[in-house]
């Protein structure tokens, strides 16, 4: 027979234990309850997700977690969700958690994070890219999958006037998730023509006008990490029905880019150039090595230069900036059938 003190005892025991169960952070219980679940090999499972609902959760990720884990919080809160296991193993808090926590002004911990500024705010590979990218791996696994839809998004955000116009429209009609904006202008837009956050904070500040550090430039990156998510979804649903080339157009190059790549590209031949790889657009960085056909267009002519040889300079201008156009064309050609090669 228990005794009343030994009752006592045991009832407070599991009073304090329920107590510090109910004390754990979202993500120490997430943690909890699938502790003996194995995570199973990638790809993880995926169902068709609303664009415009993860653009919204991407802004909202961002208040909290900033381009790169609002970006990955926004795809993967949405398959934890709707799908459950094995999207459930990972730590990521619920969108109530993260609505309460920033009603309440308290951070919570997210994957992918690290990401913030272009990585630790090196301001290299914009964050919102790193986070989108980092769920398009794990929803498709295999590299000649994933691949592909990368370099479109990659390529999207390059040559996309951002943030777009439904984000815009979203924050002056107060339809985003978050309560107190930032700002709540219709923000300017920018092409960045580069995949790095610093080319694309700092032509956007050039654009708008406003400093890199001020609460606009914070909410146009807000506003970008849902747009970019939202791309990302896209791709993903157009690709699991089999339809990725009615929503994506073909990987182009710059005629710039295209008529670099005819010698610098990934190969194995330095000396005609092979001591380079890549997709980005060669002129965002390289706008003082224009390429070789261009030469005679770079050349200024001095102000003493006689009128008859100014004519002949011209000619050759002329010429140069046709070579240029022409290889320009061939170039596409020639560097489209190197991408398979360089993807090894």
């Amino acid at each position: 027979m228990v005794s009343r003190r030994e009752f006592v005892k045991k009832t407070m025991l599991v009073v304090l234990g329920g107590l510090a169960v109910s004390r754990l952070t979202p993500l120490a219980r997430a943690a909890g309850e699938a502790a003996g679940q194995e995570a199973p090999s990638l790809p993880w499972p995926y169902v068709e997700l609303d664009p415009e609902e993860t653009r919204k959760l991407g802004h909202l990720g961002y208040y909290m977690f900033e381009c790169a884990g609002g970006a990955f919080w926004a795809i993967t809160v949405q398959l934890k969700e709707k799908i459950g296991y094995p999207w459930t193993l990972l730590p990521i808090p619920s969108r109530e958690e993260v609505m309460k926590a920033l009603e309440e002004g308290r951070h919570i911990p997210g994957l992918m994070q690290y990401g913030y500024g272009g990585a630790v705010g090196w301001a290299s590979l914009c964050g919102s890219l790193n986070g989108a990218l980092m769920a398009i791996n794990m929803v498709l696994g295999e590299k000649a999958e994933w691949d592909k839809i990368g370099k479109l998004l990659m390529r999207y955000y390059e040559t996309t006037p951002l943030p777009t116009e439904k984000s815009n429209e979203y924050a002056v009609k107060g339809e985003f998730y978050v309560k107190k904006l930032k700002s709540d202008k219709w923000l300017p837009q920018s092409v960045s023509g580069s995949v790095l956050c610093h080319v694309s904070v700092s032509k956007w500040c050039r654009v708008s006008g406003y400093a890199s550090g001020s609460k606009e430039r914070a909410e146009r990156c807000a506003r970008l990490t849902g747009d970019i998510a939202a791309r990302a979804v896209e791709l993903l649903n157009a690709y699991k029905r089999g339809r990725l080339e009615e929503v994506a157009a073909s990987l182009t190059l710059s005629p710039t880019t295209a008529s670099c790549r005819v010698c610098h590209y990934k190969g194995k031949d330095y000396e005609i150039g092979q001591f380079t790889r890549g997709y980005m657009q060669c002129e965002s960085c390289h706008t003082d090595m224009r390429p070789h056909a261009h030469t005679f267009v770079d050349i200024a002519r001095p102000s003493s230069e006689p009128a008859e040889e100014a004519g002949s300079s011209k000619g050759l201008l002329a010429a140069g900036a046709a070579a240029g156009a022409a290889i320009g064309v061939v170039a596409g050609a020639l560097a489209s059938s190197k991408n398979k090669e360089e993807r090894q």
